[in-house]
């Protein structure tokens, strides 16, 4: 039996992946999961660059297009969205185990951290090099969110529409006192219409 659960883990499905390749084992989805949960300081957003170089242009698991639709479908559920991206991107690849086991790569680096902090530093957030290490980390994930934002407006904005779209967007958000989901429930009713 035990024999068997490894054989699974660690073989991959024969069947072609989103990129004609032979899909990853459920164990190399598990720790590129796990490597880029315990490496991205700044949450979900901080993180959609690493998963979309780790997927997308080192592993080649996932083409460009695939890619994005788990990132338009991660934003249209609640819940944290490093967890979400998991599991749409895993079970992309690998169905129902594999997102499973991206999202239980990505979420234990920071339970066992969380733990370990919780169980042995007390006051760990009034420390010194705690809060220097935090001021250092900020503007990095900065820019990992809009080197994101940018490789995703690269791929996406394909006409002069899209742009105007996205402009008038962040114009309303920044000059209007308009919630962003108002702004995305306004782009989503227009993109039904137009389509």
């Amino acid at each position: 039996m035990a024999q068997n659960v490894k054989t699974v883990l660690n073989t991959p499905q024969e069947a072609a992946s989103t990129t004609g390749k032979i899909q990853p084992s459920l164990w190399s989805v598990f720790w590129t999961f796990f490597k880029i949960g315990a490496f991205t300081f700044g949450g979900g957003y901080a993180m959609i660059s690493l998963i979309e170089q780790e997927l997308v242009q080192r592993q080649g698991w996932m083409q460009p297009n695939d890619f994005l639709e788990c990132f338009a479908s991660v934003q249209l559920i609640p819940g944290a969205v490093a967890i979400n991206m998991g599991l749409f991107t895993g079970h992309k690849m690998r169905g129902a185990a594999g997102g499973l086991a991206a999202a239980a790569g990505v979420t234990l680096p920071s339970f066992i951290i969380i733990s370990l902090i919780a169980a042995v530093f007390h006051n760990f957030h009034e420390w010194e090099i705690v809060s220097s290490f935090f001021y250092g980390v900020r503007p990095v994930v900065v820019g990992l969110i809009l080197a994101t934002a940018l490789r995703i407006a690269r791929q996406t904005l394909d006409a002069r529409w899209k742009w105007l779209a996205a402009a008038a967007g962040l114009v309303i958000m920044f000059s209007v006192n308009v919630h962003p989901i108002a702004i995305v429930l306004l782009a989503a009713i227009t993109g039904l219409l137009l389509a």
